[in-house]
């Protein structure tokens, strides 16, 4: 995904700087643009500052929209979802029961920014702030019982790490404020890319508690809160289309 992104974004620039015409950003207050995000929602402050403090994976696609209140102010809703999931075959012996064992993940974050712009021309640096909220939970079912099949009981693990396609989940909530900084490049006047660099200024996260079930046993396991304080930043890049 990120070659075919990078292979897209090669095109689209070679043939935005063969061509001759002039460029003017559509920007003017009431101006929208719908904006996909790749390698991170860094523009959010939902990529590996965001969803990966819940360990969603920093290279998850990202939608989102701006709104310009005027040529050098916006503000920027977006959305991004993780839902992956693995199942592992049983095999249990020829002609004895098995369950096949499932693992699951579910990740959606939310932010919303406000960005000022330093000009109205062809590259456009900006800065601003933006909010986020992040959650996400895992699920794991796994097959026990003896070698020959009998007395199989399913066990259960909510919220615990787990590793689907080589990608560590982990589950719970985070929220946050971020700093913003970054420059947007018009390829033609309604097209344009941008890449950003996102700093927390703090991030709260409340990890989810694990509960693990067997048969008619419960166990729960409480898990801590982390408050960070300046912590590392995203980076992320966009396709806008403005209309």
């Amino acid at each position: 995904m990120k070659k075919l992104f990078l292979a897209v974004v090669t095109v689209v620039l070679l043939f935005g700087f063969a061509s001759a015409q002039d460029i003017n950003p559509a920007i003017h207050a009431g101006a929208k643009s719908l904006n996909f995000t790749f390698g991170g929602l860094g523009v959010l402050g939902l990529g590996s500052a965001g969803l990966a403090t819940v360990n969603v994976p920093n290279f998850v696609p990202g939608f989102g929209a701006s709104y310009f209140l005027n040529n050098e102010a916006a503000l920027r809703l977006g959305l991004q979802v993780a839902i992956p999931s693995q199942t592992s075959p049983a095999n249990p012996p020829p002609g004895k029961p098995g369950t096949d064992a499932t693992t699951s993940a579910f990740g959606l974050g939310v932010g919303a920014d406000y960005l000022m712009y330093t000009n109205s021309g062809r590259v456009r640096p900006y800065m601003g702030a933006g909010l986020y909220l992040v959650t996400g939970s895992t699920d794991q079912k796994t097959g026990t019982g003896t070698l020959d099949g009998t007395g199989f009981i399913q066990a259960e693990t909510k919220n615990a790490a787990v590793n689907i396609n080589g990608t560590t989940y982990q589950a719970g909530t985070a929220f946050g404020l971020q700093a913003i900084l970054g420059a947007e490049f018009f390829i033609y006047n309604e097209i344009s890319v941008s890449a950003e660099y996102d700093l927390n200024i703090f991030n709260v996260l409340s990890q989810a508690d694990q509960t693990f079930t067997q048969g008619t046993t419960s166990v729960t396991t409480k898990s801590p809160s982390v408050t960070t304080i300046l912590g590392f930043g995203a980076a992320g890049a966009t396709v806008h289309i403005y209309f």
